[in-house]
């Protein structure tokens, strides 16, 4: 069968002002925190036009390097991961879509959560338990309401990946909820699935609170496999 022909455009210019700045924030010639030259100094050190400025701009806001607002000029900020996920999410729900990437990603989340919980029990503060505890109670009011358990069930996991201090696990997770956000609420649809995560959640909340982080970690382990299982054992 004869394919149409197509165009493959050459490198854009702004692709190549991308690199040089992205060199010159690596050198230390703009460190986090300072200010990118106005776009007018851009234009002329370049010899560009405004759109090619912007368009870069644009491109290294997008990949989390600079923010910009209004007004001011831009700036070079801590970068993130959020980005770099937000760039995955389309390949990520493209592999959930056959069974093989399913698999993948519950593993992922396996170990990744029941690591998350075994700091949760070496690390959890008494401002973080009570709360995970009041999420906990929340529970019991909705168990025949899949949305509003849903909500209270990220919230219980958010809690637990917040307590690690550590931004890029809190990123992390939030990226692996939003991927798996159609199991989570698929699984719970199941009957009396919702008093299994309940239950399975007070084994994880118990073994946190008694900063037994071999516990937690295998409440959570079993606590994610039953979900899997229940997942994928749905009839079709």
């Amino acid at each position: 069968m004869d394919r149409p022909r197509r165009e493959v455009q050459r490198r854009r210019i702004y692709e190549d002002i991308v690199e040089y700045l992205l060199e010159d924030i690596r050198n230390g010639v703009y460190p986090v925190g300072a200010e990118l030259p106005s776009e007018r100094s851009l234009m002329d050190e370049f010899q560009v036009g405004r759109p090619a400025v912007r368009e870069s701009l644009n491109k290294l806001e997008r990949m989390g390097i600079i923010e910009t607002k209004p007004g001011v000029r831009a700036r070079v900020c801590f970068p993130t991961v959020s980005p770099l996920l937000e760039e995955m999410t389309d390949a990520v729900r493209m592999n959930l879509q056959s069974s093989e990437g399913d698999g993948y990603f519950q593993d992922a989340r396996r170990l990744f959560e029941s690591a998350l919980a075994r700091e949760a029990a070496k690390k959890i503060n008494e401002a973080q338990l009570s709360k995970l505890k009041g999420v906990l109670k929340a529970h019991e009011d909705v168990l025949d309401d899949v949305s509003s358990f849903a909500d209270r069930d990220v919230e219980f996991h958010k809690i637990i990946a917040e307590t690690s201090g550590n931004p890029i696990f809190s990123v992390l997770y939030h990226y692996m909820n939003q991927w798996l956000l159609e199991q989570r609420l698929a699984t719970l649809t199941i009957p009396g699935q919702s008093r299994k995560a309940l239950e399975a959640h007070r084994k994880i909340y118990e073994a946190i609170a008694a900063h037994d982080a071999e516990r937690a970690d295998a409440a959570m382990d079993a606590h994610l496999l039953q979900v899997r299982e229940a997942y994928q054992n749905q009839p079709s």
